[in-house]
């Protein structure tokens, strides 16, 4: 009982002792336990008679430690450390966030419509949503996971292949009515053509999408640009004209037929939806249960279009 006495007695004056071994100076311990110096030469001399001999040599103005005080202050210094590694665990332990980065329109239609199936793929955890645009990849080097179309071009990722997209034209059901229909791919020459501006050598566009079935725009044709695919596909759902659908993205829309997709022509992109995380830090999840939601989810065959599975399942 004694013995657990004097600990407590003697441990709320440790952290005082440990300034001053540090510093070597009464006065500079005490400016940062918030003593005065005479207060902390007080609680010094306290700790000496209970232990039954002196910390500190005393000089004019000056004070070294004993070999009783390096002995105390190395222990402490010992004892100190483990417990900031154990605190450091412990706040690892307790923060459960996962940084998950993508760009602006894999968030807004493919993630977000469908919040609760993804917070099942990351059990326990709580998950941050990160968009950056063109790519999908927060530059700053602190998210955890990324989902990009086109392999990313920062260093230091490892990366997994998903699966390719579906490219097609798309519209509302007013602007087909009022109109349509289209017979065939050159009636879109005589449609207002929504695009978004090439921001990254993964994306496809319109003059791509049209050489691919032997068709030009006219030299005097101007559709209107947007510098993001979420502001097209809104021009589009308001009926504002026709726009190059990227339909692993917009399957929800095409399901409650908000959107429709006026021709059977498509292209397969050449490029495909990758995974990517940090090389050097190994995921403390699953990655695995993302993957299979992902590939189960928007990986498969959609309706009215030939069954692209991914080629990398």
């Amino acid at each position: 009982m004694r013995n657990k006495a004097l600990f407590r007695n003697v441990q709320r004056l440790l952290p005082t002792f440990e300034a001053a071994a540090r510093h070597m100076s009464f006065t500079l311990a005490g400016e940062e336990v918030g003593l005065s110096q005479s207060a902390v030469s007080k609680q010094m001399m306290e700790l000496e008679d209970r232990l039954g001999q002196p910390l500190f040599a005393r000089a004019h103005k000056q004070i070294s430690l004993t070999s009783a005080g390096r002995r105390l202050l190395k222990a402490y210094s010992l004892a100190t450390s483990q417990i900031i590694d154990a605190l450091e665990d412990l706040i690892q332990e307790h923060s459960r966030q996962i940084v998950l980065s993508t760009s602006t329109a894999n968030g807004a239609f493919m993630l977000l419509p469908r919040l609760a199936e993804l917070r099942e793929c990351f059990p326990g955890r709580e998950i941050f949503l990160v968009t950056w645009d063109p790519q999908g990849i927060e530059p700053t080097g602190q998210v955890d996971l990324a989902l990009t179309f086109g392999k990313p071009d920062f260093p230091g990722l490892t990366t997994r292949p998903l699966f390719p997209d579906i490219l097609t034209p798309v519209c509302s059901p007013e602007f087909l009515e009022k109109n349509g229909p289209l017979r065939d791919v050159s009636g879109l020459l005589n449609c207002e053509l929504l695009y978004m501006q090439a921001q990254h050598p993964s994306w496809v566009g319109w003059r791509q999408w049209l050489r691919e079935f032997a068709l030009e725009l006219p030299k005097n044709h101007q559709p209107m640009g947007f510098n993001n695919y979420y502001n097209t596909i809104q021009a589009c759902l308001a009926g504002q004209g026709v726009a190059l659908g990227w339909l692993r993205q917009l399957g929800n829309m095409l399901d409650s037929g908000r959107l429709v997709t006026p021709l059977p022509q498509f292209l397969v992109t050449e490029d495909v939806y990758y995974l990517a995380w940090p090389a050097d830090r190994t995921p403390d999840f699953q990655i695995e249960l993302f993957e299979e939601w992902l590939t189960r989810r928007y990986g498969g065959a959609i309706s009215g279009f030939p069954s692209l599975a991914s080629p990398f399942a």
